[in-house]
């Protein structure tokens, strides 16, 4: 049996991506309307990303090359949450496609680590850079320090997390008996299937 991957641009400039499985194809007009509800659904370009990215993507640099090779490193390394969920393994010879089953939660930690727990995820965005940069570099001693501290320096520089983990912070510093909360709030006039918050568990 043939399997082939479809990418073509729909009339509303949309990308419709199928796999099709078969011999023959059934449309031959190459008219594809279901990927974006005939042009009601309009998708916004994604806005362009930071420099420092676009580099680490696509250069053919040591730093790039580092970075592609070991970007899961990288990504769970920065990240502010943990993510868990019931995974689906393909089954056979399916081609390899991450695949959860049920819901997927985010685990948030606390502002400060325990005594029991090394700081990790959104703790670390509450250290100056280089000492943030050390403890990531301890689990992850493939990665470049270099790449880890500009990394560190544009997430705190354009990431909203980054800095209201930093502001919790401070307010904690300056105001010890206040209890500070980050809280996500869901707008119930905006489209749940589409701005749906994650669900949490701490």
């Amino acid at each position: 049996m043939l399997r082939s991957i479809i990418v073509e641009l729909c009339p509303n400039n949309a990308v419709f991506v199928g796999l099709f499985i078969g011999r023959k194809r059934k449309n031959t007009a190459h008219k594809y309307t279901k990927c974006c509800h005939d042009g009601k659904v309009q998708l916004l370009a994604f806005p362009d990303a930071p420099e420092l990215l676009k580099a680490l993507l696509t250069e053919n640099s040591p730093d790039g090359k580092n970075y592609r090779q070991r970007i899961r490193e990288y990504n769970s390394a920065l990240a502010f949450a943990s993510m868990g969920a019931q995974i689906e393994i393909p089954r056979g010879t399916e081609p390899y496609c991450y695949r959860s089953h049920g819901q997927v939660y985010h685990s948030v930690f606390p502002l400060y680590a325990s005594d029991q727990h090394k700081e990790s995820y959104g703790q670390l965005y509450i250290f100056d850079s280089s000492e943030a940069t050390e403890k990531r570099l301890s689990n992850n001693q493939n990665c470049l320090q270099h790449v880890f501290e500009k990394l560190d320096f544009m997430l705190r520089e354009n990431n909203p997390f980054a800095q209201s983990y930093l502001q919790m912070h401070r307010l904690v510093q300056e105001h010890p008996t206040t209890s500070v909360k980050m809280v996500f709030l869901e707008d119930k006039n905006l489209d749940m299937r589409r701005y749906n918050a994650p669900t949490l568990c701490t």
